[in-house]
This record gives C-alpha cells, structure tokens and sequence, in this order.
C-alpha cells in the first residue's frame, strides 16, 4: 500500500475544503441550526455520506459528471437556501425535511469535490484507486471538523450562558452573514463560469 500517497490524497481534500469557504459556509449554515451534539453528527454523518457517493461516482468516471458551470452555482444556491431557510423556519429541531436537504445538497458537493479530485487521479488504477478515494474523503470531512466543531462548541456555550436569545440572535445574524456570502460565491461562480 502506498501510504505516502493516501497521505497525499488527504492532505488534497483537506486543503480543498479549508480553502474553499463554500462548503465551510455550507456546513456551518446546517450546524448553526442544530442545538445537540446528536443532531450535529446526524445531520454532518448525512452530508458525508451524500458527498462521499458523489465524489466516489465522479472519481470512478475519470472525470466530472456534471460540468462546473452548473455545479459551482448550485453549491453557492445550497448555501443561500440553507441559510435563508434557518431565518425563516419555525421549528428549532432536527427534522427529516432538514435531513434530506442535507443529503440532496451533499450530493451536489460532492460533485464538487469530486472534479477537484479528478485531475490528480491520472494513472491511478485498483485498489490503490479506492484508498485514495476514502483518503480524500475522509481529508475532506477532516477539514469540516476544523470548523463544525469549534463552531458547535461555541454556540453550546453562548446557549448555555445567555439562553435562547443568544440561540436566535446566533441563528438569524449568522444566517443572514451566510446567505450574503452565499450570494458572493453565486455571482462569483457564474462571472467564472463554474472554474475552480
């Protein structure tokens, strides 16, 4: 097994996602929503799995299955609905419809992060080619614990010191903070034409 290269592909989708605020942005706006350390594993394990699929389909077909220049705006829309969605929802728990959600928009990521994948996926082939797959993966979700993490734990002190207040004030502000990143990142995506 070639370790230094699964440490390569790692480090890859690590770097992808702590350099590419959108999907940061994505999961944040999805952990500002959530008040439990099980609803932020729920939520994030589904979004995992989502990417993972699509990434793995990508990764298997040499190459991306959609072009860019669809999925770049639709991962900066996952972004802006997400986050609209925490300033208008009623309800402060986790929810099926938030779980599909999470799901169907991780699909989209990961076709992201799979045409981020592809290009340094030349001349590898067998079971070398599933273990850089998982080592990217799991380089990616990595990088999302760098900030779902620290992020939960904060929100759960301001909870736990201020109360719902600090819980609504949180949710609508940072939302808000996230839609219009969200709005940058689709202008930005349609004036490139979805590169990268």
């Amino acid at each position: 097994m070639d370790w230094e290269r699964i440490g390569e592909y790692f480090t890859m989708g690590l770097h992808h996602v702590l350099a590419g605020w959108d999907h940061l942005l994505f999961a944040s706006a999805l952990v500002l929503a959530l008040t439990g350390f099980w609803e932020v594993f729920k939520v994030v394990g589904v979004f995992t799995i989502a990417h993972s699929i699509t990434v793995t389909v990508t990764a298997l077909h040499g190459d991306r299955v959609i072009p860019a220049k669809f999925v770049e705006p639709a991962i900066a829309l996952s972004i802006i609905f997400v986050a609209v969605e925490n300033i208008l929802r009623k309800e402060f728990t986790l929810t099926k419809r938030r779980l599909i959600i999470a799901f169907l928009f991780g699909l989209i990521h990961g076709l992201g992060f799979g045409g981020a994948l592809t290009d340094g996926l030349r001349g590898v082939t067998g079971s070398t080619l599933a273990w850089v797959i998982a080592a990217f993966c799991i380089g990616v979700e990595a990088g999302h614990l760098c900030v779902v993490a620290p992020l939960s734990g904060a929100l759960k002190i301001g909870r736990d010191s201020w109360g719902n207040r600090f819980r609504l004030h949180a949710l609508r502000w940072g939302s808000l903070a996230i839609a219009l990143a969200g709005c940058y990142y689709l202008y930005a995506a349609i004036v490139s034409g979805g590169a990268e």
